[in-house]
């Protein structure tokens, strides 16, 4: 399937450059670490749809882009000394990320318009094992799970200059197929999708690494822009918006019963961008960057093919962000560019579950309040260089390092109609720490831009905390180590 993907880009790359000549695109970026805000770029409007009005004549952009990720590390302990419990699980696996897009700009009416086709694709797939000793039992388990996502967007810009300024908008129409699941094996059990570990199962709950869904849903999305100069300064500030609509979710759940739950994708999301550029004098350009977000999602769904027996879930997504910062944006000489920024980000993600089996007079009830409420307070530095050796051929290289201070809560309960299960509440704390090395060209052909990149880096999780299951004391440990490689090529006409 990844061969299939490759060939077909591919195909298309050639096509493109064999059709007519052009500049530079969104490589120029990658290459320089995704320094988006630091230093200005033609792909500035892929963000602030305003700022598409100052280009001008027909231009024609692809870009594709690659991201492998190993993680040979996603270990997760939990113990309780006073029960003599420990579970730990042991994972490892890798991801494939690809990204391509195929898109044109020219001029209409008074203003500049922009049609893009993007594409999104994510195969993960991870696998572990524990060797676990319980309260009543020891035991030997494999599990393995994976997550898929393949997006599609056509997205519509138009810019139009209206005295000193500048306003843009923009409409994307995205589907969404997105898919999580997680598999567990033991002496005697097969169990796919599983809900209920909250009824003292904490051996078999996968819930941490990730909770099972599959969704296909349409969703609409819009921005409003405005750019413009005030003073010597320029600026460019863009809301934004989008609703899932036409959904479908599916919660397939297989073992000694199995069943399909299905529902709907419900939620929305809302945000804004604003990019200010003070110049200090002709070579430096103070750059400063504010963006915040909201995002949630909801999947729900019922199985109820028999009644008296009845099947629910929810699961729920709240997503917030904050990032500000700036830094310096320095000419040194004509087709020489260094810059450095510092930025701060701000991350909060809240995952909660809730399923119930009712077969009256039976029923359960399991409640996944925290998986995880993930909080983190990031510091990035960002550092970058560009240099024109020729008429046809630019290198440029960035460096990025980040360090989190990062804070989790986990969280679940359960009861039946004999009464509760043992509730589990945990509290971690550490850090996340990673580093970016980028390097790319624009190498051009008569009115053809090519801009190869490439991009490695490394991240390290870890946080480690204490809670309680029912009345009893309890540890946990987080390990994730990601290996990161990519590159691609971007082009212009």
């Amino acid at each position: 399937m990844k061969a299939n993907s490759l060939s077909v880009v591919t195909a298309l790359l050639i096509i493109l450059l064999l059709a007519t000549p052009s500049m530079a695109w969104q490589g120029r970026m990658a290459g320089m670490g995704d320094a988006n805000g630091l230093i200005e770029d033609e792909s500035d409007y892929l963000i602030h749809p305003a700022t598409i009005a100052a280009g001008s004549g027909l231009n024609f952009y692809g870009n594709y882009r690659l991201t492998y990720n190993k993680t040979t590390k996603w270990d997760y302990s939990i113990s309780s000394p006073a029960l003599s419990v420990t579970y730990p699980f042991s994972t490892s696996g890798h991801s494939w990320k690809n990204e391509g897009q195929l898109g044109a700009a020219f001029t209409l009416g008074a203003g500049r318009m922009g049609v893009f086709f993007d594409y999104t694709g994510i195969n993960g797939n991870y696998s572990g094992d524990q060797s676990y000793t319980g309260f009543w039992y020891n035991g030997y388990a494999t599990y393995d799970f994976s997550n898929k996502i393949n997006d599609f967007a056509l997205k519509v810009i138009y810019g139009l200059p209206v005295q000193t300024m500048k306003l843009g908008a923009e409409f994307q129409m995205v589907y969404r197929n997105e898919e999580q699941e997680t598999n567990w094996r033991d002496a005697g059990n097969f169990f796919k999708n599983y809900l209920w570990s909250a009824e003292d199962y904490l051996e078999n709950n996968l819930n941490p690494f990730m909770i099972p869904y599959q969704s296909k849903y349409w969703e609409a999305q819009g921005k409003v822009s405005v750019a413009g100069s005030m003073g010597p300064a320029k600026y460019a500030f863009t809301l934004k918006g989008g609703i899932p609509f036409a959904s479908d979710n599916k919660f397939d759940r297989v073992g000694s019963l199995s069943y399909t739950i299905e529902g709907k994708v419900k939620g929305f999301k809302a945000g804004g961008d604003f990019w200010l550029r003070v110049p200090l004098y002709d070579r430096m350009v103070l750059p400063f960057v504010v963006s915040a977000g909201y995002k949630t999602i909801k999947r729900d769904g019922v199985f109820n093919a028999q009644l008296p027996w009845i099947v629910t879930y929810e699961h729920e997504t709240k997503d917030i962000f904050v990032k500000v910062g700036g830094g310096v944006d320095f000419t040194p000489a004509n087709g020489t560019k260094v810059a450095a920024g510092l930025y701060y980000d701000f991350i909060r993600t809240n995952q909660n579950l809730h399923a119930s089996d009712t077969n009256l007079p039976t029923f359960y009830v399991d409640e996944y309040t925290d998986m995880p409420k993930y909080t983190e307070h990031r510091l990035t530095l960002k550092t970058l260089a560009e240099k024109e050796l020729s008429s046809m051929i630019i290198l440029r290289g960035g460096f990025n390092v980040f360090y989190g201070m990062v804070k989790s809560d986990y969280a679940y309960s359960a009861y039946d109609n004999f009464g509760p299960f043992s509730p589990f509440n945990m509290s971690t704390s550490g850090s996340n720490v990673g580093v970016n090395v980028s390097a790319g060209a624009t190498v051009r052909l008569d009115k053809v831009s090519l801009e190869p990149f490439i991009n490695a880096g490394y991240v390290k999780y870890k946080t480690s905390g204490d809670g309680t299951v029912g009345l009893f004391a309890t540890e946990a440990e987080f390990n994730k180590d990601d290996w990161l490689i990519g590159g691609g090529l971007s082009v212009k006409f």
